[in-house]
């Protein structure tokens, strides 16, 4: 009996911790299909660390080599957007960026107000931004980026 109590007190803890990393995977063909159109076939999230119902193009009123997208969760508020853009891009000054690796490739990482995850993956440059403290960690942006395809 004292055996399963301790194997129970073991277990509960790993189950809830489980529990509460869920994430939400998410169907891209649609915005896969409208950059493929317009030429481009940069790599997209498949998944986020919450439910995103919609995504919105951001189209600038001037020509363009910058692509922008808006993810929206339930609340129909701005939960992350990412930018997409060909290299090489140039940063100059950025203070408290932290080097990381997403799926190989180099890129940093830098925490505040609108925490963001840049990278390099082929043809393309990426920007992550995350408007939530929650979902903007280190952790949970490189593991929505690492959900490219």
């Amino acid at each position: 009996m004292k055996r399963v109590l301790s194997l129970l007190f073991l277990l509960v803890p790993f189950i809830v911790l489980g529990c509460s990393q869920k994430e939400e995977r998410f169907d891209h063909t649609t915005l896969k299909e409208e950059l493929k159109e317009e030429g481009i076939a940069p790599k997209l999230p498949t998944k986020f660390p919450m439910t995103i119902v919609e995504y919105e193009r951001v189209i600038p009123p001037h020509e363009t080599n910058i692509i922008e997208v808006i993810f929206k969760g339930k609340e129909g508020g701005m939960l992350f957007s990412l930018t997409i853009q060909p290299p090489p891009v140039e940063y100059k000054n950025l203070q408290n960026k932290e080097a990381v690796m997403v799926n190989g490739d180099n890129g940093f990482y830098i925490k505040g107000p609108g925490s963001s995850l840049h990278w390099t993956d082929g043809d393309y440059h990426y920007i992550l931004t995350s408007y939530s403290e929650e979902n903007g960690t280190k952790e949970k942006m490189i593991d929505t980026a690492e959900s490219f395809e």
